[in-house]
């Protein structure tokens, strides 16, 4: 016994290896542009925080993951313990030089280690064993006009990802290509084409757009990048395969596009436009009398370079005209950059009677397709003005008509008659508080009906509804619940169709119960769950890569066991079940406290956004300006001086429909502020817009004026008071019923009657806000597509034109997609960009 004490301190010992940081491997050679798996191992200890990598030329870093092994032994009576982890990155050299990984220190938990510097020789890529060049394998191009292009002629410009069909899998990625000096529409779907070419079968990826460019000359096209994922093999699991698959990144091949200068000389009436056009004018009415308003109506329509045109050709109008010119409105057909029509109306008031001629107004532009000029003429119209009494002379005139740039009024003279200025924007607003968000329908009647109960069990309810929504198991429970109606489904199923799907459901769910962080998860997966039995794991590892055989193998199919052993599976999984004691913890009985008593003390007032954007603004940097504001409103989305700031900015650089949405916003947050509605009117009518939601409630009558006293929000709030001393005065005057408190009895009833014209007029208010009042409603403010499904891959759905101007609601987002509910019941998917949400 003594010698086993005596003993018992070396069998103790732990010896620990020095620890070090170090890059595996340590040099080598690098395959261009293809993605090679670089590891940073940490020896005896493990990184503290993140790990910041020097900046490394010609080498783009991917995201890393990170493997731990822990071994312990015992040699001689000599315990050793041994920790490794291990970071592993993607790494993918652009250049072909050599690439050194500088010398750098990383924190970890055993202090500041230092790690070696590391070299690698860069040289061409090969395609799994098969020694074949990247090039030989995948390759891109553009495709651009042989024969050249005219300056500012719209062109087809194509480009084409080629690759062997045998290799290929799957596009890494999107098209990544800077257009500069062209400018381009976006690009179409993607178009798939098959072809054999000298035996081989090869797979062709076919993007299609337009494009246009003003620089003459020969242009050289940037190149452009896309990742393709290539099969190189194959990995055999127990009796299953899967494809072993490597990424590369394509560069387009050297394009050149030779773009002709316009011939000389040019027509004097020449403004740079240059494709297939058509000028139209009109005037309304062709009689009037002195004072009446006569329309003048020119439209450009046709195909070419849009993004280069200035505007409508100039006008010539006699000067006994005052003149009233609203900005040219620019409308995109199907969203296209080049197919538009510019149409530009002038209000004309007569101040004379006679017989006036309008026109003709003349555009010359350059016709691609014959190589020469063209000239459209308006034809001129003859319009007679009426005499009309007490009509103000206009006196001293130099001439009876006069050319305009545009269309452009006389030269004031005292004698004139005055006209108020047109509108502008006006100056931003201070900051203020935030507007009040409104209740939800579901919150709103809840409050209503708790005038006449505990509410202490409001209390309750909402912190148990909690505890439910933020339980960490919630996930796996949910998870657990869809597996097993997913995998009756497969039983009662023996279409393959039908089969898919739910196997990839059963896929999905099978890595949220088992938390598996990965985003293509693996059988071996589940062996790297800590404290998994080894048998348990190889069960569910089994059971995947059955599901893998069926997915990726053509003449695959299920054992019939399978669903059963599935079902054995899913029963030995335990997921910890809600417990109601979660209630009373801290987080759930005062949702929220702490963390905005904390966050005020850190929290920017919003008074120094509204002051740098004022500042942008009165220097002229719109753009500016509207950064500063759209930060502002990702931190406090009802800081309606914002929103009201943002509409002006953006009205400054011309993009009404949007300016509306925030203005609409700005209204409905502070309806009575009369700054807040004259910006609102005045960005609807830029746009061209009449929300039928929105007019009724900028009319002046005593209705809609009295509903503009208080947003949604308060007027919800004020209905729950009022239903509150409602149900109070009733409870007075049954209490003075039973006490014969006769002196009181008025008293109650006053408070009865009272309350309850308020709550009335309250809930009219909200009801003359329709959808405005609903906490979710957005307004679209872009043209844009409503589908089916949020994708705009080629997938079969049915699809909708969406216009600006429309209010609906929002219910559900996914990956920059909202749902849109609209009051007839129909549902969609639209652009998070094509909307402005109005409270959150």
């Amino acid at each position: 016994m003594l010698r086993l004490l005596l003993c018992l301190p070396l069998l103790l010992a732990v010896s620990l290896r020095a620890q070090t940081v170090r890059w595996e491997p340590a040099g080598g050679t690098l395959a261009l542009n293809q993605s090679s798996d670089l590891t940073l191992i940490f020896e005896q200890c493990e990184p503290k925080g993140n790990v910041t990598l020097p900046a490394i030329p010609s080498l783009d870093i991917g995201g890393s993951s990170r493997n731990e092994q822990n071994s312990f032994s015992i040699i001689n009576g000599s315990a050793t313990r041994s920790m490794t982890v291990s970071l592993t990155y993607q790494v993918r050299p652009t250049s072909k030089q050599t690439i050194t990984i500088p010398a750098f220190e990383v924190a970890t938990d055993k202090g500041r280690l230092h790690v070696a510097p590391a070299m690698f020789e860069i040289g061409d890529a090969t395609v799994g064993q098969s020694n074949l060049s990247l090039d030989a394998v995948a390759q891109s191009a553009f495709t651009t006009p042989p024969d050249g292009v005219w300056a500012g002629e719209v062109f087809s410009l194509r480009y084409t990802l080629n690759a062997t069909r045998r290799y290929f899998y799957q596009l890494g990625s999107e098209l990544d290509w800077n257009p500069t000096p062209l400018t381009i529409e976006p690009w179409e779907k993607p178009e798939l084409l098959s072809a054999t070419l000298n035996g081989e079968e090869r797979v062709s990826v076919l993007y299609k757009t337009r494009a246009s460019t003003k620089s003459a000359g020969v242009v050289t096209l940037n190149p452009a990048k896309q990742l393709v994922n290539l099969a190189t093999g194959t990995s055999v699991f127990s009796v299953f395969s899967r494809p072993n698959l490597e990424q590369f990144a394509v560069s387009s091949k050297p394009a050149t596009l030779l773009v002709r200068p316009l011939p000389l000389p040019a027509p004097a009436d020449f403004t740079g436009a240059v494709g297939q056009f058509t000028l139209d004018s009109k005037v309304v009415p062709a009689t009037a009398s002195v004072g009446e308003p006569v329309t003048w109506t020119l439209t450009l329509d046709g195909t070419g370079n849009w993004p280069d045109l200035s505007g409508l050709p100039p006008r010539s109008v006699s000067k006994d005209f005052r003149i009233v010119q609203p900005q040219a409105k620019r409308t995109n057909k199907d969203n296209a950059l080049f197919d538009a029509s510019l149409t530009g109306d002038v209000v004309l008031v007569p101040t004379k009677p006679g017989s006036y001629t309008l026109g003709p107004v003349t555009l010359s532009y350059f016709d691609p397709k014959t190589g020469t000029y063209r000239t459209l003429k308006s034809e001129p119209v003859t319009i007679t003005i009426s005499g009309a009494a007490s009509v103000p002379e206009t006196e001293n005139r130099k001439s009876e008509n006069g050319n305009m740039d545009s269309v452009k009024s006389e030269t004031w003279n005292p004698k004139s008659e005055i006209v108020a200025p047109s509108a502008i924007p006006r100056d931003p607003l201070p900051s203020s508080s935030s507007a009040s968000t409104p209740l939800a329908s579901s919150t709103l009647l809840a409050c209503l009906l708790a005038s006449v109960l505990c509410p202490l069990t409001i209390w309750i309810t909402l912190a148990l509804r909690r505890a439910r929504a933020t339980d960490p198991r919630l996930p796996q429970r949910t998870a657990r619940i869809h597996m097993a109606a997913t995998l009756t489904a497969i039983r009662n199923t023996s279409s393959p169709e039908q089969i898919f799907p739910l196997l990839q459901q059963w896929q999905r769910d099978t890595a949220i119960l088992w938390q598996l962080d990965l985003a293509v998860p693996t059988a071996a997966a589940f062996k790297s769950v800590p404290g998994t039995p080894v048998a348990f794991a190889e069960t569910w590892a089994v059971l995947w890569a059955e599901s893998d055989r069926v997915l990726y193998r053509a003449d695959a199919r299920l054992s019939e066991d399978w669903v059963s052993r599935a079902k054995e599976a899913l029963s030995a999984k335990h997921v910890p079940a809600f417990s109601v004691f979660q209630l009373f913890l801290p987080r759930n009985l005062l949702p929220g406290v702490a963390a905005l008593l904390l966050l005020s003390a850190f929290t920017i007032p919003p008074s120094l956004f509204a002051a740098d954007g004022r500042a942008s603004y009165a220097k002229g940097d719109f753009a500016a300006a509207e950064s500063t504001w759209i930060i502002a409103l990702e931190s406090a989305p009802t800081d309606w001086t914002a929103h009201h700031n943002l509409a002006l900015a953006l009205v400054q650089q011309n993009r009404w429909s949007e300016a509306s949405g925030h203005a609409l916003a700005a209204f409905v947050q502070q309806p009575q502020n009369p700054a807040v509605c004259w910006n609102l009117e005045f960005t609807l009518k830029g746009a061209g817009l009449h929300p039928a939601e929105v007019m009724p409630l900028l009319a002046d009558d005593p209705l809609h004026s009295f509903v503009r006293l208080a947003s949604p929000a308060v007027w919800q709030w004020t209905l729950i008071a009022a239903v509150w001393f409602v149900s109070l005065a009733l409870g007075l005057w049954f209490w003075l019923a039973y006490t014969r408190h006769d002196r009181l009895k008025p008293a109650a009833w006053i408070l009865f009657w009272v309350s309850l014209v308020v709550a009335l007029a309250a809930g009219a208010s909200l009801r003359l806000y329709g959808l405005l009042a609903d906490a979710e409603a957005v307004f679209i403010v872009k043209p844009a597509t409503l589908r089916s499904i949020p994708t705009e891959l080629d997938a079969p759905q049915k699809s909708s034109a969406l216009t600006p101007g429309l209010v609906a609601i929002s219910d559900k987002t996914f990956l920059g997609w909202q749902r849109l509910v609209f009051p007839n019941g129909q549902t969609g998917w639209v652009r998070r960009a094509d909307l402005v949400p109005l409270w959150r």
